[in-house]
């Protein structure tokens, strides 16, 4: 994608509706053996499932970078949309 991020995106052909697992764990798969090469591991920057639908292949991309091993990967936190104060009476 740039400099030291890349991106995988597969198609899934199985037929039915939802998000396909087996895709996503397919992505990450081909990641985590791109990243292994290097003497690297995985560090997730984004992930974007769209669902199978009637007429619509379902897919999932991988929008990632390698890191040097040794527990740097960390979880996805989202950002809160809104802040709620709560105020003891």
């Amino acid at each position: 994608m740039d400099k030291d991020s890349y991106m995988i995106g597969k198609k899934d052909g199985t037929p039915g509706l939802g998000v396909s697992l087996s895709n996503k764990a397919e992505v990450y798969s081909e990641a985590n053996s791109f990243c292994s090469a290097k003497g690297m591991e995985v560090e997730t920057l984004s992930v974007t499932t769209t669902p199978a639908a009637p007429a619509r292949l379902g897919s999932t991309e991988l929008h990632f970078k390698c890191v040097p091993q040794g527990g740097s990967a960390r979880p996805l936190v989202r950002e809160s949309d809104s802040i709620i104060e709560i105020r003891k009476r």
